[in-house]
């Protein structure tokens, strides 16, 4: 059974790090993997907090990027981007293991990360958020439970969102976790806030494990952090 956490307005990024710092104390150098997007910021900022208070100290993870655009690394709207703005800014942060796009070879690039990923032992924590149309990473709805790393075609949900940032440059691809390495963290966590949300969040929390909804496969142990908004749909079985 999934573990659900509906917290108030204006709580929801401190309740992601707790859950997060709560995961990560279970041991002394946490392999971490990490979204980017508009869900995590606020609990980076939070994160970001504590750790120049003194309150928290990350300087011992080994963070993963969970996926990446394909698009150029150096582009404002990449993940690699996002890491250099809401995660080096972190006091003691370590570097973020990431995808490398623009590799000649994206076959080899996936087997790197994989191999990355084995060597650190997988993940002790998998922090995800969800997609308008139920993603994981970019595990879009088609994706089975066993699938690894790999290149995928991004659905035009995503992109739509994407666009936003990207405009006429948004990516038609891009590199991810399988859900295999993801739900395989000894502890998942899925955060979703605003009303935009309500809808797949109830569909995901409600629905049987369907590769339609890859968001539906989060159970057996995975916590969901949901601010008061994106919980007004649910519809728990």
């Amino acid at each position: 059974m999934n573990a659900i956490r509906v917290v108030r307005p204006g709580m929801f990024g401190g309740a992601c790090l707790a859950a997060l710092l709560e995961a990560t104390a279970r041991t002394s150098s946490p392999v971490v993997g990490l979204p980017t997007g508009n869900t995590p910021g606020a609990l980076y900022e939070c994160l970001r907090g504590a750790a120049e208070r003194g309150e928290a100290d990350i300087s011992g993870w080994r963070p993963f990027a969970i996926d990446e655009y394909g698009g150029p690394r150096g582009h404002p709207c990449s993940n690699r981007a996002y890491f250099a703005r809401y995660w080096d800014t972190i006091p003691g942060a370590p570097p973020v293991e990431q995808f490398a796009p623009e590799a000649p070879d994206l076959e080899q690039e996936c087997v790197r990360m994989s191999e990355r990923l084995v060597e650190a032992g997988g993940l002790d924590v998998a922090l995800l958020g969800i997609g308008l149309n139920g993603h994981l990473a970019f595990n879009e709805p088609g994706s089975a439970r066993d699938s690894t790393v790999r290149r995928v075609e991004l659905h035009e949900q995503s992109r739509l969102s994407a666009r936003a940032c990207w405009g006429d440059e948004t990516p038609r691809w891009g590199l991810t976790l399988g859900l295999r390495e993801l739900l395989a963290a000894r502890s998942v966590i899925v955060m979703a806030n605003g009303a935009e949300k309500a809808h797949i969040v109830g569909m995901a929390l409600s629905s049987p494990p369907d590769p339609g909804l890859p968001a539906s496969y989060a159970t057996d142990g995975a916590l969901w952090i949901l601010d008061a908004d994106a919980a007004a749909g649910l519809t728990l079985r």
